[in-house]
C-alpha cells in the first residue's frame, strides 16, 4: 500500500477547491448565456454579484499553491499538478470575468429585439458551452484525450466568433440605427471567444499534468526537437 504523505491531504484540499472553482465558473457561464437568451437583465444583475465568489476561490487556490510549494518539496507528476492548478486557477477566472461581462452587455441590450438571433451569437454560445463542459468532464475523468477534443473544438469556436464578426458589421451597414446594440454585441461575441480560449488553456494544462507534453506553441515545439536532434 502507497504511504499517505502530508502532502497528500493539501493536494486533496488544492482538488476540492479546483472542483467549487469549475462548478461556479460553469454556473456562472450557463446563467450569463440563459440571461443573454432570455433578456432577462435581472438574471444578468445576479451574474455579475457573484463575480465575488469566483475571486474569493482563486485567492484561495493561489494560497494554497503556495503553501504547498512552502511547506513540501513536490516533485515529478506532484509539481506538474501544482503548475496545472495555477494555470487552471487563472483560466477559470477569466472565464468568470467574462461571463460577468456577458452579463453586463445583456443589460444594455435589453431594449433592443432581434438582433441577437440575426448575429450568429447564440450558435457561438452553444459552442463554447460545449467547450466547457467537454473540459469539465476531461478534467474530472483525467482524460487526456477528450482534453484534446476539447482543443480542437475551439477551432470551430474561432470559425464562428469570425463570421459573426462579418455578419455584424454588416448588420450595421445596413441598419446605422442599431449600431450601438452591434457594439455591445461584438463585444459579448468577443468575450464568447475568450472563454472558449481558456478554456482551450485549461485542456492543454490537462494534457500537461498528465502526460507530461507541452500543447502550446506545438510548431516551435516541434523546431526545437528537430534542432536537439541535429
Amino acid at each position: 500500500m502507497k504511504d499517505h504523505r502530508p502532502l497528500d491531504d493539501r493536494l486533496d484540499e488544492l482538488e476540492d477547491l479546483l472542483d467549487q472553482a469549475f462548478d461556479l465558473v460553469n454556473d456562472q457561464y450557463t446563467d450569463a448565456v440563459n440571461a443573454m437568451l432570455e433578456q432577462d437583465v435581472e438574471a444578468a444583475r445576479r451574474v455579475r454579484q457573484r463575480d465575488d465568489e469566483v475571486d474569493r476561490l482563486e485567492l484561495l487556490i493561489d494560497d494554497c499553491c503556495e503553501r504547498i510549494l512552502a511547506l513540501h518539496t513536490p516533485v515529478a507528476v506532484d509539481l506538474r499538478r501544482i503548475m496545472m492548478a495555477v494555470k487552471v486557477n487563472t483560466d477559470l477566472e477569466r472565464i468568470g470575468d467574462h461571463a460577468k461581462n456577458i452579463a453586463k452587455e445583456t443589460r444594455r441590450l435589453a431594449s433592443w429585439d432581434g438582433l441577437q438571433e440575426q448575429s450568429g451569437i447564440f450558435a457561438l454560445a452553444e459552442t463554447v458551452r460545449g467547450e466547457i463542459k467537454g473540459v469539465r468532464t476531461a478534467y474530472r475523468e483525467r482524460d487526456p484525450d477528450q482534453a484534446r477534443g476539447v482543443i480542437k473544438s475551439d477551432d470551430d469556436a474561432n470559425d464562428e466568433y469570425r463570421a459573426n464578426i462579418a455578419t455584424m458589421i454588416e448588420l450595421s451597414q445596413n441598419n446605422p440605427d442599431d449600431a450601438e446594440a452591434l457594439v455591445h454585441l461584438i463585444s459579448m461575441n468577443k468575450a464568447l471567444e475568450r472563454i472558449g480560449d481558456h478554456a482551450k488553456n485549461i485542456a492543454e494544462s490537462l494534457v500537461f499534468w498528465v502526460e507530461g507534453k507541452e500543447m502550446r506553441h506545438q510548431d516551435l515545439e516541434e523546431d526545437v526537437e528537430l534542432e536537439r536532434r541535429a
